[in-house]
């Protein structure tokens, strides 16, 4: 019998690999995000959309099957520390390191790359200058390079109410939509800029007005007040409190109607559910204060990009409870969790309006709907070890996997924003082309290679650190004078060599190297 399966080391690499490209492509579509490209790209939306649909429940169905087959060789003792070194050391590590550079390389690009000037005097407050602007010919309508968004709704997310009325005074519509069909008024009450959001009531803004998922700005205050504040600087506004937020919703809310339901939705009894989940989970009761700042236990951003390390501390204890009562999966009717992962999809979606795939959580305390989800992507891998051991099949159908996912993706896009069908078709997709590419990789990886082992090790390391570089990456490219499509493959070209380049001489057979990855014989890997 075989000893070890390369083919699932490979994609477990693979999907870590995936992560880099998935931040690097940030840079070329709107999305909060410190770095904004000159030129933009149609098709990286879709790429992102792809790869974020599958790549983590794919992740966490290999660390269940490999958690599996460490428990049967080494024991629940030797599992546990094994975790406690390769996992929770590492996050302890990284977030004591790379975590504050990310945040200092952030905070860098916020100072040093300037907003177009018509977005800048805006931010600026400066109205005299915003009235002069918009007094050209279709200014009103203009938008900016980097989101999109017309002055209106930059002018809504600053919160100044005179520069609203400028811009209304200029001509705007006070009910003019994105392309999430939110108005300038679900801005405000994402945000909680009471003012702007009354000077908006007061110039015709529809208090009823549906987004495309059928909420209404009401709906829009359920949404994490953390949330906000940490999207403030990525979008180039000035910060933002939580208590601010908070404070500014409830001032909104006794200005907007109640209807046509408590949760603020239009959207069907699995939106209403939704909402009433997100408020319990934003609850304040579950916000520590310390002095002028505060911490939630669920919403603060506390792992960022890190955040599947925790999760996986959380799943290990989890496994340890089940095999200290002996209840852990045996592998029979484990098909029955690609079902229940439909529960915790059911009540996804933290963004303003339809967003594709499962929500992310990095407080300290995860989300227990995001937890769960993964839980059955885990304790599916749990199952299949315990059913099958390291001969299994699983994803033998690969070649009609593969096809059927890129249907189910297509069909999931196209019904985004219908949350029954999004509920079902979401997981699908990620339940098919995981097992889609376990099939491929066994088809492709089987035999042992080197230099696929290799990377595979190196992964772990790649994707602990990339995010500086890839900051970095797309800052200096971010002017160049080529099509966004080559800018992207030129930002993983400049950063790729140098992860692999640091794991290969300043890692792989140091103390690092080791505790992620376990002791590595420079000879036997020379």
């Amino acid at each position: 019998m075989a000893e070890r399966r390369n083919d699932l080391d490979a994609l477990r690499g693979f999907a870590m690999l995936l992560g880099i490209a998935l931040h690097a492509s940030l840079s070329f579509f709107p999305v909060p995000w410190p770095v904004h490209d000159t030129r933009r790209s149609d098709l990286l939306p879709l790429f992102f959309v792809a790869v974020h649909g599958f790549r983590m429940p794919l992740f966490f169905l290999l660390s269940g099957y490999f958690t599996m087959l460490v428990h049967r060789r080494r024991g629940l003792k030797s599992l546990l520390e094994q975790r406690l070194t390769r996992i929770f050391l590492p996050l302890v590590i990284a977030w004591a390191t790379i975590m504050p550079l990310d945040t200092a390389l952030k905070g860098f690009a916020h100072r040093t790359i300037l907003p177009e000037p018509a977005v800048a005097e805006i931010l600026c407050g400066d109205e005299a200058a915003v009235r002069r602007r918009l007094a050209e010919p279709g200014a009103i309508a203009r938008k900016d390079a980097s989101y999109a968004a017309t002055p209106l709704a930059w002018a809504t997310m600053h919160g100044d109410p005179a520069i609203v009325a400028a811009v209304l005074d200029a001509g705007a519509d006070a009910n003019e939509r994105d392309r999430s069909g939110n108005s300038a008024l679900h801005v405000a009450a994402f945000f909680g800029h009471d003012a702007a959001g009354r000077v908006l009531l007061e110039r015709g803004a529809d208090p009823l007005a549906r987004n495309v998922v059928g909420r209404l700005p009401a709906a829009i205050m359920a949404l994490p007040a953390d949330a906000a504040a940490e999207f403030a600087p990525l979008l180039g506004l000035h910060a933002i409190g939580v208590d601010d937020v908070l404070r500014g919703r409830e001032r909104l809310r006794l200005l907007l109607p109640a209807e046509p339901n408590p949760e603020g939705t239009a959207g069907g009894p699995l939106d209403r559910l939704t909402l009433a989940w997100t408020r319990l989970l934003s609850s304040d009761s579950l916000r520590l204060r310390f002095g002028s700042r505060s911490l939630h236990l669920i919403e603060t951003n506390v792992f960022d990009h890190l955040w599947f390390l925790w999760f996986l501390c959380w799943l290990a204890v989890m496994f340890a409870l089940l095999a200290a009562t002996g209840t852990l999966p045996s592998g029979r009717g484990r098909w029955w969790l690609m079902a229940a992962s439909c529960l915790p999809q059911a009540v996804m979606g933290m963004s303003l309006a339809g967003f594709y795939g499962p929500d992310t959580s990095l407080g300290l305390l995860p989300q227990p709907h995001v937890l769960a989800f993964y839980a059955c992507f885990y304790f599916f891998g749990v199952a299949t070890f315990a059913a099958e051991g390291l001969d299994t099949r699983l994803g033998r159908s690969w070649k009609f996997l593969l096809p059927a996912a890129a249907l189910l993706l297509a069909a999931g896009i196209v019904t985004m924003n219908d949350r029954t069908l999004a509920t079902v078709l979401q997981p699908a997709y990620a339940w098919t082309m995981s097992l889609g590419l376990i099939g491929l990789f066994h088809r492709c990886f089987a035999k042992p290679n080197p230099a696929v082992t290799w990377l595979a090790d190196a992964s772990y390391w790649m994707y602990l650190v990339h995010v500086p570089l890839v900051i970095v990456a797309q800052m200096l490219v971010r002017q160049w004078p080529l099509p966004a499509g080559l800018k992207f493959f030129v930002i993983l070209a400049l950063v790729t060599p140098l992860l692999l380049a640091s794991y290969r001489w300043c890692v792989r057979f140091t103390p690092i190297g080791s505790l992620l990855n376990g002791p590595r014989d420079r000879r036997a890997n020379s």
